[in-house]
């Protein structure tokens, strides 16, 4: 029954997502504003102009500041229907940007002035290079101009103009979500090591020592991404996306919910099931805004700290419910923890703990894959993405079929073992990435360390900040084998007396 309830919400999840995504897109040629460029009504020079207002609002300069900002705002009397017309999300961010920092200057509020100008900065930078949805679902910020702005921030770094390269990365950055779909769909691998790279980069310029090492990030980032650049897609390209990016989810969701077989909970199968839905809706929601709402570049910060926050808090989740199945491998203790504790473990705060989990791990791998897909839209038919959505869905459907059969019929021991270390191998991944982005967003320093291991498909990279949380997680999980091998010696040597 449990097991009918779950199939029939994920096939309701995913023919909504299938039903949204049609309705995103466009199967019409290049946007129509793609023949004229955003310079010709002046992003570029408003741009500079709002970088003006950032450098004396810096420099204390208020009064300065706002006059400088009057230029803009004229800027946007004359070309505000100019920009509804190619695309009306970013006119409205540009709008609710231009009139926040209005009200910041003018209530002498600095510091949210200097953020309401940076933010409208990003989203004109945007607007020129062309990284937002247009009216017609289309973006053109394509893998080419990337690799192109990724050449320009090279010849900077050449220059040695420093500042400058480091603004450029910052915005590559954040653009990266406009493209990462056209190369996570291609390969997994080159996807995660431009992520690693524009982190990398980010550290290298930040240490006036290893600036002389930047030059060669970019040259090893453009020869990865050059070959992905003019991709063709099929439906088992969209197929995969849900395959790879909820695959790990899977196996969150698919422990607990052998967990929760084993105890004969209804109530806990409930929150695990009930916590996987909430996500896989907040995927979907969350896409919806970004198409209709947003543009996905100005999406890429939140998502990049959503990413990061879910990844540490499902990670320290992970950590205890590795520690729990390793701890309940053996049968007597399992069978005494039915006896004696059922009626209270597995109610409360525990089930709670339960969906919270599913919630984080499907939150932290489905929206990538909402996000890759918005990214595909464009550039496939809607019967091939359909039936590659529907494909990817399929496959991993089987495989929580599979696993919930065959870990209802193992026993306890390898099972919980199994379940144990897949678990808290996820938990040391989702820590390193979880960091990763956050070092993206900006919300921890880009620091590089080359003596640190660097193999990205473990979520390993060169940074303290990432590492040593890791290190921890990893000593952690050895204690608590070493302790669970110490009590088990302990019981065999007391049993025969």
């Amino acid at each position: 029954m449990q097991r009918s309830i779950y199939v029939a919400a994920k096939k309701r999840v995913m023919l909504a997502i299938c039903l949204i995504l049609i309705g995103w897109m466009s199967l019409s040629g290049p946007p129509a504003w793609a023949a004229v460029s955003a310079d010709d009504i002046g992003a570029e020079e408003a741009s500079t102009q709002v970088g003006e207002v950032i450098n004396r609002l810096e420099g204390g300069s208020a009064d300065a500041a706002a006059e400088q900002f009057a230029a803009v705002k004229k800027w946007w009397v004359l070309h505000k229907n100019d920009v509804k017309q190619r695309s009306l999300p970013l006119a409205m961010e540009i709008d609710r940007q231009i009139a926040s920092l209005s009200l910041a200057l003018v209530s002498e509020a600095n510091d949210e002035a200097l953020t309401q100008a940076s933010n409208l900065r990003f989203s004109l930078l945007n607007l020129r290079d062309g990284a937002f949805t247009d009216n017609d679902g289309q973006s053109g910020m394509t893998l080419s101009a990337y690799i192109l702005k990724l050449r320009n921030t090279g010849d900077l770094i050449g220059k040695q103009r420093w500042d400058e390269a480091q603004g450029q990365v910052k915005l590559l950055q954040r653009q990266w979500l406009t493209v990462e779909g056209d190369v996570v769909s291609q390969s997994q691998k080159v996807y995660n090591d431009t992520e690693r790279d524009l982190v990398l980069l980010d550290g290298y310029l930040s240490n006036s020592g290893k600036r002389d090492q930047a030059a060669s990030i970019v040259d090893r980032m453009v020869e990865a991404l050059a070959p992905l650049a003019d991709a063709r897609y099929s439906w088992w390209d969209a197929a995969l996306i849900p395959i790879r990016e909820g695959f790990e989810g899977l196996l969150v969701v698919g422990a607990l919910l052998m967990y929760a077989k084993r105890a004969d909970s209804k109530p806990a199968k409930r929150w695990v099931i009930g916590g996987s839905a909430a996500g896989l809706l907040t995927c979907v929601v969350v896409g919806s805004a970004v198409v209709m709402l947003l543009s996905s570049s100005a999406f890429g910060h939140n998502n990049l700290l959503i990413n990061g926050w879910t990844g540490v808090l499902a990670s320290a989740l992970l950590l205890y419910v590795s520690y729990w199945l390793h701890r309940n491998s053996d049968a007597k203790r399992w069978n005494r923890f039915l006896a004696e504790q059922s009626s209270k473990a597995l109610t409360g705060g525990r089930m709670f703990s339960l969906g919270l989990l599913s919630f984080f791990a499907i939150v932290r791998e489905g929206l990538e894959t909402v996000i890759f897909l918005i990214g595909m839209a464009s550039k496939m038919s809607a019967i091939q993405l359909t039936a590659g959505i529907a494909a990817g869905f399929g496959v991993l459907a089987i495989a929580a079929f599979l696993m919930l059969k065959a870990g209802s019929r193992l026993p306890i021991r390898p099972v919980f073992l199994v379940s144990s270390a897949i678990v808290f191998y996820l938990c040391f991944k989702f820590m390193g990435s979880g960091i990763h982005s956050l070092q993206m967003a900006g919300v921890l320093p880009a620091t590089v360390d080359e003596g640190l291991p660097d193999f990205t498909a473990l979520s390993l990279y060169p940074s303290w900040y990432s590492t040593l949380p890791q290190l921890l997680f990893l000593a952690a999980g050895c204690m608590a084998v070493f302790l669970s091998l110490v009590s088990a010696r302990r019981q065999r040597t007391v049993a025969p007396q």
